[in-house]
């Protein structure tokens, strides 16, 4: 079975090794964005399975870069991290999105998520396919 091909795009450098340090057993790290500009630029480029935004970035947004890169890549899944528990900007997130974890969870929640996100893009691939036909 394909190894899941990931994206990790947060400003602090901690945070991207700790993602690395996570999800590098089960999937290839494909690439590292320091900005949310960064992360469309490297998305359209690598074409990960799944790309993990911070929700606050510079230079643009976690949310902001979703958009960009649902827009290029429905196929891509979209995970947000995020320190704020905020249900209004979670859930604004999770309109363009797959999943959101909050960073003191994501060592519990990280793994599960990618899996969920897969699936949830998966089944809007299909939709999408379905609706053409």
């Amino acid at each position: 079975m394909a190894r899941t091909r990931i994206l990790v795009a947060d400003d602090f450098a901690d945070w991207r090794l700790k993602i690395r340090e996570q999800v590098s057993h089960s999937s290839d790290i494909v690439g590292e964005a320091c900005n949310g500009l960064e992360a469309v630029q490297k998305a359209a480029e690598l074409q990960p399975d799944v790309v993990i935004l911070d929700l606050n970035m510079p230079r643009m947004n976690g949310v902001e870069a979703a958009r960009c890169i649902r827009q290029r890549s429905r196929s891509t899944a979209v995970i947000f991290l995020t320190e704020t528990a905020d249900a209004d900007i979670q859930g604004q997130a999770l309109t363009i999105g797959h999943a959101c974890v909050l960073k003191r969870n994501a060592y519990t929640e990280l793994l599960a998520a990618i899996k969920a996100a897969q699936a949830a893009a998966a089944s809007e691939r299909e939709s999408d396919f379905s609706s053409r036909t």
